[in-house]
């Protein structure tokens, strides 16, 4: 009865093979997000000189970092997901507060240039409840783009 069950073990092994070989954004990674001139906002969520993020990926899992005073805060606990395709990938997150109309996304797309580097682009998008001066929502948007390292697994 045993012998039997080997071959099926062995074909569910040689099916997940090629998807643990597409997967190679395991790991922590942590870089610079360089932001664009025209994106700033506050000197404190969009430093001249960037901000440091991290990226700790395993499976469907990721947490999201961000660089504070005090260490490393994660950011949207819980909320983030992966839509990954060989050595490409989104890293995306929403969230609404409950009662009003604030709704915040924030995306990273990446490619693994190698296998301890990435190359990123951050968005992220906000809008605000209630109208503007010109009756509008209130919105603004924050890009950037920065290489991160893979700094463990």
């Amino acid at each position: 009865m045993r012998w039997r069950l080997v071959p099926w073990l062995a074909a569910l092994l040689l099916m997940a093979a090629p998807a643990l070989a597409d997967e190679p954004f395991d790991g922590k990674w942590s870089g610079v997000i360089h932001f664009d001139k025209e994106a700033f906002l506050l000197e404190s969520s969009t430093p001249a000189g960037g901000l440091t993020m991290g990226l700790d990926i395993h499976g469907p899992v990721v947490r999201v970092t961000v660089r504070e005073k005090d260490g490393d805060e994660e950011v949207k606990p819980g909320l983030f997901h992966i839509a990954a395709v060989q050595s490409n990938a989104v890293i995306f997150a929403t969230e609404a507060a409950p009662g009003d109309s604030w709704v915040e996304s924030w995306a990273f797309v990446v490619t693994c240039t190698d296998d301890k580097t990435m190359r990123v682009e951050y968005v992220r998008l906000v809008k605000n409840p209630g109208p503007g001066d010109d009756g509008a929502p209130e919105t603004f948007a924050t890009r950037g783009e920065g290489t991160f390292e893979r700094t463990g697994l």
